[in-house]
């Protein structure tokens, strides 16, 4: 794909991330990152827009010179990707400006070669808690400066830890729960507990990396991806598919 014409040196990124209870939003300019946590778990509708409108007058910038706005689109809490997804899409429509949905596994892999970067040089093994006993996992490498990753599955999270291979980086919202069970296997790595969840700046990253081959995402068509169908869409016992 074609290089992009835009000015990096003065690219101005707002990244946000409810993809899980602890969420974040950054506005990321070059090597200048101004960061925000919401505050309290879970209750990103009330924080979200806030939390955006601090992180730009913090960095100094007007919403209006904002260049793209990256959100992660999945997979992670079903509340909190609507939440992050539909305010996304509403500041591209508004200011306007360009969007970009980043993978949340393509942002855990960031976070871990921000924090950890030594790491990087294997595979990752990236699961999300997904709930009744299981994950949704996947795994990533780095190739250059893009991260291939494999498509993700639910499987029960015993299983998924037994199938990684040795030598795995370990990653991912499901080590709150699962770290204990990882750690029994001491040939896996356990990644920095600062690099399981997909930090915003490292959303930004993403973003620009996929801006500069003007990979950019319609307002009209990104939707969530979530880990299984919602209790009420999936088929109930008796019922036809």
């Amino acid at each position: 794909m074609a290089a992009s014409s835009l000015d990096y040196s003065s690219f101005r990124v707002v990244a946000i991330d409810t993809s899980s209870a602890d969420g974040s939003v950054a506005a990321v300019e070059g090597g200048r990152e101004t960061v925000e946590r919401l505050p309290v778990a879970n209750e990103h509708a009330r924080d979200l827009a806030a939390a955006v409108v601090a992180v730009v007058g913090r960095a100094g910038w007007t919403l209006d010179a904002v260049s793209c706005i990256a959100v992660v689109r999945g997979p992670g809490s079903f509340t909190g990707l609507r939440v992050g997804v539909t305010t996304a899409k509403t500041l591209a429509w508004a200011i306007p400006t360009r969007l970009v949905g980043v993978s949340a596994v393509e942002g855990i892999a960031r976070q871990v070669r921000r924090t950890a970067r030594p790491l990087c040089s294997g595979g990752l093994g990236i699961a999300f808690d997904a709930g009744r006993g299981e994950v949704h996992a996947c795994t990533a490498r780095f190739d250059g400066d893009a991260v291939v990753a494999s498509p993700g599955s639910l499987v029960l999270a015993d299983a998924w830890i037994d199938s990684l291979p040795a030598g795995s980086v370990v990653a991912g919202p499901a080590l709150v729960r699962l770290r204990a069970a990882v750690a029994r296997r001491a040939d896996l790595v356990i990644a920095p507990e600062e690099a399981w969840l997909p930090f915003a700046p490292a959303v930004a990253e993403a973003a620009v990396f996929r801006a500069r081959a003007d990979r950019f995402d319609d307002p009209h068509s990104l939707v969530p991806e979530y880990m299984r169908p919602s209790y009420a869409e999936e088929p109930r016992p008796g019922t036809r598919p």
